[in-house]
C-alpha cells in the first residue's frame, strides 16, 4: 500500500496574481509557507479492475464499481478526475482525507489533486520532477474540473518550504526563501492560525476576482499589482530577517486582497480581525482567496492567549501548527 502526503500551506501575499487571466498578461508574483497540515491519500491494488473510495472528509463511499459505471459525488471528483487525466488503468482502493475541513483557505483541493498525481505516478512506475507535477495537478482542477484556481497552491505542496514564485504565461519559477535560524523561530513563535469556518470552494471567490480582470476594472488590477509587489517586498525583507517589515507588508498585503472583488472580506470577517487586532495582533490576513476559512496572526507570545481567549468567545478556535520545508511525497507503508 501507498501512502502519498502532501503539505498545505499559508499565502502570505501576492494570491490572484497566479491566475492565468492576469499573469498571461502580466507577470504575477506570490509568497507562501508550507506547514505541518496535510492532505493523505491511502491506495492499493485490487485484484479486478474497478474503483473503490473512501471519503471521510465528505462521509462518503464509492463502492467498488469499473471507471465507466462510477457516477461521482461531492469530494470524489479529484480521485476520478486524476486517475482519467493521469490514464490508470488497474482497479485501486483509494482512502484520502484531510488535517483540516473543506474550505479551509489553506490550498487542501490542490494539496489533494497534487497527491494524487504523485502517487498514480509511483504505481505506474513514472518519475517526474515538480515543476511538470504541479502543472499536472493544476490542469486537473482548472482545466478539467473547472475549479477557476490560480496556481500557487499546486507548486507551493509539491516544493515545500518558504518560497517565492513568479508565473509567466509560459513557465512558473520559483526562488526559496532561506531564514536564518534564529529569524524563523521568531517567526514561528509569533505566528497564529485560527479557523473562522468553511467558506466553500475558492472558486467562489476567484470567479469574482477574474471577471474583474476580465473587465480590465481599474481598482481590482491596481489592487493585484500591490499584491505582488508586495510579495516581492516580503522576499526580501524575509532574507534580510526583518519581521518588523514583514509585519508591516502583512497588514499592506490583505487591505489590497480586498479590493480584488466582493467576497474577500465581510462583516463577521471584519469583527474577527478587528477583535484580534484590539487584543493585541500586530499583523493579520486571511488566507487563501478569502471569505472565510482560516486567518493568519503575527502576535507577540505575550499577547496570544488574549488573542486565543478573545477569538474563541466568538466561535474562533486556533489552529496549532509549524512551518515545514517537507514537499509532496510518497512513501510504501511497509518502508515508514
Amino acid at each position: 500500500m501507498l501512502l502519498g502526503l502532501s503539505p498545505l500551506r499559508i499565502s502570505f501575499a501576492g494570491g490572484g496574481t497566479d491566475l492565468e487571466e492576469y499573469h498571461n498578461t502580466y507577470d504575477g508574483f506570490t509568497i507562501s509557507a508550507t506547514i505541518n497540515k496535510f492532505t493523505y491519500v491511502f491506495a492499493r491494488y485490487r485484484n479486478d479492475n474497478k474503483i473503490q473510495s473512501f471519503s471521510p472528509d465528505f462521509a462518503s463511499h464509492l463502492a467498488p464499481k469499473t471507471m465507466d459505471k462510477i457516477k461521482s459525488s461531492q469530494g470524489h471528483e479529484i480521485v476520478l478526475t486524476c486517475i482519467r487525466e493521469m490514464k490508470f488503468k488497474n482497479g485501486l482502493d483509494i482512502f484520502f482525507c484531510s488535517d483540516v475541513a473543506p474550505g479551509s483557505g489553506l490550498g487542501a483541493s490542490s494539496s489533494m489533486a497534487t497527491n494524487f498525481v504523485q502517487v498514480l505516478l509511483k504505481l505506474q512506475n513514472q518519475k517526474w520532477d515538480k515543476n511538470k507535477i504541479a502543472m499536472k495537478a493544476y490542469s486537473i482542477g482548472h482545466d478539467v474540473l473547472k475549479w477557476g484556481i490560480g496556481k500557487q497552491d499546486e507548486f507551493a505542496s509539491c516544493y515545500g518550504g518558504i518560497n517565492l514564485y513568479k508565473f509567466t504565461k509560459k513557465k512558473v519559477n520559483l526562488t526559496s526563501v532561506s531564514l536564518k535560524k534564529n529569524t524563523l523561530k521568531e517567526l514561528q513563535n509569533n505566528s497564529l492560525l485560527f479557523h473562522m469556518g468553511s467558506r466553500g470552494h475558492s472558486s467562489n471567490v476567484l470567479k469574482k476576482q477574474v471577471t474583474n480582470i476580465e473587465k480590465s476594472s481599474n481598482k481590482t488590477l491596481e489592487a493585484l499589482d500591490n499584491a505582488k509587489k508586495i510579495a516581492i517586498q516580503i522576499n526580501d525583507a524575509l532574507k534580510q530577517n526583518d519581521l518588523t517589515k514583514f509585519v508591516e507588508l502583512i497588514n499592506q498585503g490583505w487591505e489590497e486582497k480586498k479590493k480584488f472583488a466582493t467576497g474577500v472580506t465581510n462583516k463577521r470577517i471584519e469583527e474577527i480581525c478587528n477583535n484580534a487586532l484590539a487584543n493585541g495582533g500586530e499583523a493579520l490576513k486571511v488566507t487563501g482567496a478569502g471569505g472565510g476559512g482560516h486567518l493568519y496572526v503575527y502576535a507577540k507570545q505575550s499577547k496570544q492567549e488574549k488573542i486565543k481567549n478573545a477569538l474563541k468567545k466568538i466561535g474562533v478556535n486556533n489552529v496549532p501548527f509549524k512551518f515545514t520545508e517537507e514537499g509532496a511525497k510518497v512513501n510504501y507503508i511497509e518502508n515508514l
